[in-house]
């Protein structure tokens, strides 16, 4: 449905999903590593072998990762990986870096993987954080995702091992490429009724409301109106919509505004009272208000804070 494919694309393009390639592993058995929360989501995508992954050590079963599956943490959990449930668990390998890979252990190892980790504009205020799981597992037998995942993965580690101009830039494509794909793989899977609003979008009568939010959140749009678009009554609208997004069309669009403006403030170029019309408010003052209760900080401390965020972006550890 062209829709779906629409408003999809909004979506990512607003909450911005910025991934990198952490590290291309080969690791000689026996290895484990006990890896720290984060404040980002993690990636793994096995290549080769078997890894045992646990999130709660000791209190539940080690899930197997065969080659061809993909294992994410939106919420940066803590999380175990090693080569066999008995081997002992020892400290994360040394710090990688979102935007820097580092450098391949010694080739021959008996397994292989690629770490990715993606970070979500706003932080903890992205609303995709609101419906993704503690973790996704997308199994590599799913004939639908090695359709995407094989070829990603070579250009990653083709990419990885080479120096050429835009290595970086390509890289961290091709890490939100997987993100993103597994997001959609995950949708796919899940039952009629759960994954919130994000599942709201592959539904063909909302979905119609859902793009002219993300279109023009600035419109001057009541339920009524939404539901127009929608081809429903109002009272029906307001009751689909709720049931599947989780809250009321007004609140997901005073949201969705609220989140765009964030992605305009942490740009330096963009005046405030440029956002404040992209924003749908008849006045500064009115929106400063509205983002104040929304990301509990002004716009202007808002953006001095991405900025800052910005320029001591630090080292974050590998896997």
């Amino acid at each position: 449905m062209p829709v779906e494919v629409d408003v999809l694309s909004q979506v990512a393009e607003v909450l911005r999903l910025r991934g990198s390639v952490s590290g291309v592993f080969a690791l000689p058995s026996p290895w484990g590593y006990a890896m720290p929360k984060m404040n980002h989501a993690k990636l793994l995508v096995m290549t080769r072998g078997r890894v045992y992954f646990e999130m709660n050590v000791g209190k539940s079963r080690a899930l197997e990762l065969a080659p061809g599956d993909v294992i994410a943490l939106p919420h940066g959990h803590a999380y175990a990986i090693r080569d066999d449930p008995r081997t002992p668990l020892g400290p994360p390998p040394d710090p990688g870096s979102c935007g820097q890979t580092r450098a391949e252990a010694p080739r021959g190892g008996q397994t292989e993987f690629v770490g990715l980790c993606c970070e979500f504009a706003g932080g903890r205020t992205n609303p995709i954080l609101r419906v993704l799981p503690p973790f996704i597992h997308c199994p590599g037998s799913n004939g639908s995702v090695a359709r995407w995942l094989e070829p990603t993965v070579r250009l990653i580690a083709a990419e990885s091992t080479c120096s050429t101009p835009g290595r970086t830039t390509i890289l961290d494509r091709l890490a939100e490429v997987v993100f993103i794909q597994l997001i959609r793989a995950w949708l796919e899977s899940l039952p009629a009724g759960e994954g919130g609003w994000l599942r709201a979008l592959t539904d063909h009568q909302l979905a119609g409301a859902l793009e002219a939010i993300h279109s023009d959140p600035g419109s001057s749009w009541t339920v009524a109106s939404l539901a127009s678009r929608a081809s429903m009554s109002r009272s029906a609208f307001a009751g689909r919509f709720k049931e599947l997004v989780g809250e009321t069309p007004l609140e997901y669009l005073t949201r969705w505004r609220m989140q765009r403006a964030a992605g305009l403030l942490e740009s330096q170029d963009v005046p405030v009272k440029e956002i404040v019309t992209a924003s749908g408010y008849a006045s500064e003052a009115a929106f400063r208000t509205a983002f104040k209760r929304w990301a509990g900080v002004s716009p202007g401390g808002y953006r001095a804070r991405a900025q800052a965020a910005t320029r001591e972006a630090s080292p974050v550890a590998g896997a």
